[in-house]
């Protein structure tokens, strides 16, 4: 693509000062022009019947239709063009957008980031198959659907995937998500640990289960094992024989 050659963006996102960052750091960057910026899927939907453009910008979290699910109309009404993500924290999210091959950016923007995604399509006007991408994309979020736990007033759901750490609280678990909120959940930690894909999981101890990607450090000398959890690292003991396994499930 020439340097000369406009480049038409189009953005969505149901945050109004969200829509104007973004379309103030693409009106800055040369080549750039914005359609249009739409603050849910049925209004996007809507200018993308009339006009698609090159690069589509899309909120991910949204109310009501999501931008997962925009995508999915694009499919079925066979509208091309070149989608990036947006999202803030959400971390499924983001794998189920790597996997698919889809460019995304974190919030809040970084102008270097966004000069970067435009300056691949410049340089390389990408063919899309976005049909294909759409289809590996849902199968990715297909494979992290949320699972139902017991409470003691009803039950709720949960997107394992969030699941950063489970620590036993005698008949009760306490769920720990990526965001720093905690649910107790009126199974035991063994109950729980059935519910969990034991290539994401590991159980420490007999009251503590960690996502093994969480994993931080792990200490020999002290028998410690730290994991992340919402900006904040967090220690627990761990025996010696579970720490042979443990190294061991991470390729040791």
């Amino acid at each position: 693509m020439k340097m000369d050659q406009q480049i038409t963006a189009l953005i969505v996102d149901d945050d109004l000062r969200s829509r104007e960052v973004l379309s103030l750091h693409l009106r800055s960057i040369a080549g750039i022009t914005v359609i249009g910026a739409a603050r849910d899927a049925g209004e996007a939907l809507h200018i993308l019947m009339d006009k698609v453009p090159d690069i589509l910008f899309l909120d991910v979290e949204m109310p009501g239709k999501t931008g997962f699910d925009l995508i999915a109309d694009l499919k079925r009404l066979n509208i091309q063009t070149c989608v990036v993500f947006q999202t803030a924290f959400n971390h499924y999210a983001i794998q189920a957008i790597k996997a698919a091959a889809f460019d995304y950016l974190m919030k809040p923007i970084d102008p270097d980031e966004l000069s970067e995604v435009v300056a691949k399509y410049r340089a390389a006007k990408p063919h899309t198959h976005l049909a294909g991408k759409i289809d590996e994309l849902m199968a990715h979020l297909k494979a992290h659907k949320k699972i139902r736990f017991n409470t003691r007033t009803g039950f709720i759901m949960i997107d394992t995937a969030e699941i950063v750490y489970c620590q036993a609280d005698w008949s009760y678990t306490e769920i720990y998500l990526r965001s720093g909120t905690m649910h107790t959940v009126s199974m035991n930690i063994g109950k729980v640990e059935e519910l969990l894909n034991r290539d994401c999981f590991f159980r420490l101890t007999r009251s503590v289960l960690i996502r093994i990607d969480t994993i931080a450090t792990v200490n020999r000398k002290t028998n410690q094992c730290t994991i992340t959890c919402a900006s904040k690292e967090i220690s627990f003991k761990i025996p010696s024989g579970k720490l042979r396994e443990l190294t061991g499930k991470l390729g040791e």
